[in-house]
């Protein structure tokens, strides 16, 4: 039985809400009405709960990304005002509840660049926050993508899409394949670079966006992200592929347009400690080179445990970001 088979059963559906209800009453929290699900997606479910105290949100991942409850758990420790922290966690079936913190930043329903500015450089705070306790993160699960390891990595998948039926979504003929061998020295080069500038690994959200922070109680507060599901511990710029591509959909632009190109000097501003600007300049695009590895990571980690539908559905995302390694993400 798949996952989204599991999570339309009652007898999931009791066993979650037997361990919200102990939460609950460990917390001395009443719940003020029935739980709703209102969404299952061969990613995660959700079950939201009404309380004398709120909302509450519970959570529960596919197996590929099971490890997002202890990662937000730790990641609630080590920046408290930067996360939403889990109320509660049962790691061994990587379960959450979290309280409701509002609304979203998409909320605002603005094309303000400094929207975005803000999304990257309350992200940029958090990372240089978090970026000294990579082994805890990794012990909690985060899945590490050290840049050094990102081509052979591709490499070694390569051999799972070769060896599977034709029709299966996830193939790629041989020929396909040897185009993505093609683009892997140009990995190597963008690792060539990030080698020479002083910034360290730390966590790529790998999915930042507006619809994953909440608005701050008070303007000076940072955002509050969520959503660690897709996350790495990485090269910290990777983190800036989904920001740009969402500008350049949202504003139906380039990535030279001057209100993205103000946007990454915006995050890059909360890195100058660690080197001169041109040089974390330089760093972005083979940054991004790589991000398109951690993007075709994370779907194919999900789709491991897909049901078939889902795996028709999703496939095809994996393969593009396959098939466009290293397409340049800054350059015309």
């Amino acid at each position: 039985m798949n996952s989204r088979e599991v999570w339309s059963t009652s007898e999931w559906r009791q066993q979650a809400e037997q361990w919200i209800d102990a939460v609950l009453e460990a917390l001395g929290v009443v719940r003020l009405g029935p739980a709703e699900q209102p969404r299952i997606r061969f990613w995660s479910t959700q079950l939201t709960v009404p309380t004398d105290h709120g909302t509450l949100w519970f959570k529960e991942n596919n197996l590929g990304q099971f490890a997002e409850a202890s990662i937000m758990s730790l990641l609630g420790e080590l920046a408290p005002d930067h996360v939403t922290a889990p109320l509660a966690i049962e790691p061994s079936r990587g379960w959450m509840l979290t309280a409701d913190h509002g609304a979203t930043l998409d909320s605002l329903g603005s094309d303000d660049p400094s929207v975005w500015a803000r999304i990257t450089s309350d992200f940029a705070d958090l990372q240089q926050r978090v970026a000294p306790h990579g082994e805890r993160l990794s012990e909690a699960g985060l899945v590490l993508m050290n840049p050094e390891v990102a081509a052979n990595f591709v490499e070694n998948q390569l051999l799972l899409h070769t060896g599977l039926p034709s029709e299966h979504p996830l193939y790629l003929s041989a020929d396909e394949a040897d185009d993505v061998v093609r683009r892997l020295p140009a990995i190597g080069d963008a690792v060539e670079v990030l080698r020479g500038v002083a910034v360290p690994l730390s966590l790529d959200h790998n999915d930042l966006h507006a619809r994953n922070c909440f608005l701050p109680g008070a303007s000076a507060d940072p955002l509050r992200f969520f959503d660690f599901a897709d996350a790495y511990w990485a090269h910290p710029f990777s983190t800036l592929l989904v920001p740009i591509t969402q500008m350049r959909e949202q504003w139906k632009t380039t990535a030279d347009d001057p209100r993205i190109q103000r946007v990454i000097a915006a995050y890059l501003e909360r890195w100058t400690d660690f080197a001169p600007l041109p040089e974390l300049r330089a760093a972005v695009e083979p940054a991004l080179a790589l991000a398109g590895v951690h993007r075709y990571g994370s779907w194919l980690r999900l789709l491991v445990y897909a049901d078939d539908a889902s795996m028709r559905a999703y496939a095809p995302t994996a393969l593009h970001y396959l098939r466009t390694l290293t397409d340049p993400v800054l350059r015309p």
